[in-house]
């Protein structure tokens, strides 16, 4: 069976959106609030490495708008994803729909559904319902301080658990166990955890998600063996370069961010389609996630002229990752093996620079010149 997600969300338009909140905080700041904390949820999600990720979404009629926000995070994830429009109803029909329908698009499956409220959703959470979930006759709620729940988890359609439920009250929980148990279904519940609805709330989790720091890596010549004058041109060509899988580890187990900046001009020159670009990424997280590591966001200039980004050494790319992620680019770094890698760097305002000495020439001067890629933990020790 596939471990599954699924992630009720709204498009986050000011008033729409955390409108409890916005009573405080003015309908603007309220929708920032939310698009940091869906942020949050997403990059949990993706290193939780679920088989599939599920988004019902709302309104059904902003598809694209919604693709377009989630792409950043989505870009670095590269299981099943299917897009499931929320059906009209209370949250109980919603709920119903969306969970049939994610079980048609992904089959059988081991499915925890989460709204974007909570921001702690440790992988452990994850793992603990999907194991759960192995047990027949078994479903699974993470109870949260209010009296509701932030997580359900099923392995098949149960429409029983989201009739006449007395939603957004302190019974919730309390209806929805009751709902399992006359069913004839077994209830498991998670650690409780803490939604965030209220000004109190949301400012005991703002700081944690503001102003983020990250680590920026270049691609060829410093997360994988560079290719020399040419391109990476398919995954056989792909090799991780040593101590890179460590380093990630290092920047996730102390939250920072880590992301991948990379030219790659090879597709604009019509050497090998996006596609194949796609393919290079999805083994290069795969490999990193056999070691616990992985990519939070990836950023690819192609050369192609529908292409979202600019080339280095723009700093678009890195931008355009703090505006999404939420970064504070004063107390982040970027380390490459070109001189447009620093520059870029420079260019931003970051923190710092750190170059890979390789073969390529040298007429910018980083900040701090390693060698070789065994020595980036080490530094990230002395100056992170």
């Amino acid at each position: 069976m596939k471990r599954a997600i699924l992630v009720f969300l709204k498009f986050p338009e000011p008033g729409r959106v955390k409108t409890r909140l916005a009573a405080n905080l003015g309908p603007e700041e309220a929708a920032l609030a939310y698009r940091k904390m869906v942020c949050r949820v997403f990059e949990q999600c993706r290193k939780a490495r679920p088989d599939a990720i599920g988004i019902a979404f709302d309104p059904p009629e902003n598809l694209e708008g919604i693709q377009a926000w989630l792409r950043p995070w989505l870009d670095a994830y590269f299981g099943e994803v299917a897009w499931i429009p929320q059906s009209p109803g209370d949250l109980g029909e919603r709920l119903e729909g969306a969970v049939a329908d994610a079980f048609d698009c992904f089959g059988p499956s081991k499915l925890a559904v989460i709204g974007t409220d909570c921001v702690n959703l440790e992988i452990e959470i994850f793992d603990t319902a999907w194991r759960s979930l192995e047990r027949e006759k078994t479903v699974v709620f993470g109870p949260a301080d209010d009296g509701g729940y932030y997580l359900a988890g099923v392995s098949e359609p149960r429409p029983e658990l989201f009739k006449d439920i007395p939603w957004s009250s302190s019974s919730t929980l309390e209806a929805s166990i009751s709902a399992a148990k006359e069913a004839g279904l077994s209830v498991s519940l998670l650690a409780s955890r803490t939604d965030i609805d209220t000004l109190a709330e949301w400012k005991s989790e703002e700081k944690e998600l503001t102003g983020r720091r990250c680590v920026f890596f270049d691609r060829d010549g410093v997360v994988n063996r560079s290719p020399g004058p040419g391109y990476v041109l398919s995954e056989g060509a792909f090799h991780l370069n040593p101590g890179i899988p460590e380093a990630l580890n290092w920047l996730k187990e102390r939250d920072w961010l880590s992301i991948l900046v990379t030219s790659q001009r090879g597709v604009g020159k019509g050497l090998m389609t996006e596609d194949d670009l796609d393919r290079i990424h999805q083994k290069m997280q795969t490999e990193l996630a056999q070691s616990g590591a992985g990519f939070d966001g990836i950023y690819a200039y192609t050369g192609k002229e529908n292409c979202l980004h600019l080339p280095k050494p723009d700093p678009e790319m890195i931008v355009s990752a703090s505006e999404s992620f939420f970064i504070d680019l004063r107390r982040s770094y970027v380390v490459g093996d070109a001189d447009r890698d620093i520059e870029m760097g420079k260019n931003a305002g970051l923190a710092g620079t750190i170059r890979i000495k390789g073969e390529k020439p040298i007429g910018i001067d980083a900040d701090w010149t390693l060698q070789e890629t065994t020595e980036i933990i080490e530094l990230f020790g002395e100056i992170l």
